[in-house]
């Protein structure tokens, strides 16, 4: 039986044909020529990598095209590296073996053949045991432009809680998705839009796999030697309801205070107070937005976020969305 799906907001220039499907293989039975491959292809640094207790091989394919990619691997030896900086979402799932990620919020270790994603934007150390395993590779304009149809602003960054775990229901409909678009989405043959709204499918499907958020970003921070300053705007969103301040985003993002202000300052053009105000004024217009006005007090939102001087709060909120906070509220 053949699946409908609908076309995503992503598309291509009109003067530019669809990207085509590229095809990679590579397959060794010599352990250093696979690591020299495989630290070469994701631009990694200080791969090693030794026997396993077997005959050592090594496989590696990948097909689809710049939107996305669906690849598998097999690598019987032990691997060691880093991945310093990747923007594309990245999901993996153990056939066999297993994986243990440390990156700046924590370490993540894979557990039977659930999926799991990989951090981005980021630098990140991994640690593979002999194994089998399959990927989706997603071209990150591709995934927030995807990700825009669910919150409903514009295409930003997309955070995932790397730590959760998948429901069995979104798993199991995870997982027949993977089994109907595969053969679209790799196929010489596959019409352009079947496969646009193939891989649309699968980035959908994913979405519902984690919670995540989107994070108002600016492009030019989006780069490897801004992420310590693109950390910190991320802790201030993901935190924006605990009692935070300025040394607390500091050690967050793994800088000094006084750094910590000059980046803002340089690329943002405000302190780190002000932008963990202008968050949580944020919150308060999402929050007043949806709420029932029947019930819900101004006062009450506000405090919830921070606002103990009612008066004070009003004047910001008036003056960052030129309406009065009671107003959204009867909106």
């Amino acid at each position: 039986m053949t699946t409908i799906y609908t076309a995503s907001p992503y598309e291509e220039p009109t003067s530019a044909p669809f990207p085509p499907v590229e095809r990679i293989e590579w397959t060794t039975t010599d352990i250093e020529e696979a690591r020299s491959r495989l630290e070469a292809g994701y631009t990694g640094r200080q791969f090693r990598a030794w026997p396993g207790p077997g005959a050592f091989s090594f496989r590696f394919a990948s097909a689809g095209d710049d939107r996305l990619k669906l690849q598998s691997g097999l690598f019987t030896g032990h691997l060691q590296g880093v991945i310093p900086w990747s923007r594309n979402y990245v999901m993996s799932w153990f056939r066999s073996g297993s994986v243990t990620i440390d990156y700046p919020q924590g370490q993540l270790t894979s557990v039977g053949s659930q999926p799991f994603l990989t951090p981005t934007e980021t630098s990140f150390a991994f640690s593979m045991t002999p194994h089998r395993h399959g990927i989706v590779d997603i071209d990150a304009r591709f995934l927030e432009d995807i990700a825009a149809e669910r919150h409903a602003g514009p295409s930003q960054r997309i955070v995932f809680d790397y730590a959760a775990t998948p429901s069995a229901e979104a798993f199991t409909r995870w997982r027949n998705t993977l089994g109907d678009v595969t053969p679209l989405i790799v196929g010489d043959t596959t019409p352009p839009l079947a496969r646009l709204s193939a891989q649309t499918a699968l980035v959908r499907e994913l979405l519902d796999l984690f919670p995540w958020r989107a994070v108002d970003v600016p492009d030019e921070l989006r780069t490897e030697s801004t992420r310590r300053l693109r950390l910190a705007l991320e802790y201030v969103h993901a935190n924006a309801d605990q009692p935070l301040n300025t040394a607390d985003i500091a050690v967050a993002a793994g800088m000094h205070i006084r750094s910590l202000q000059e980046l803002m300052s340089r690329h943002l053009g405000c302190t780190p107070s002000t932008y963990l105000r202008e968050v949580r004024l944020d919150r308060v217009r999402q929050d007043l937005l949806s709420a029932d006005p029947a019930t819900t007090r101004v006062a009450d939102v506000a405090r919830r976020w921070g606002f103990g001087h009612l008066g004070r709060f009003s004047s910001s909120y008036t003056a960052r969305f030129s309406e009065y906070p009671k107003d959204t509220l009867a909106y």
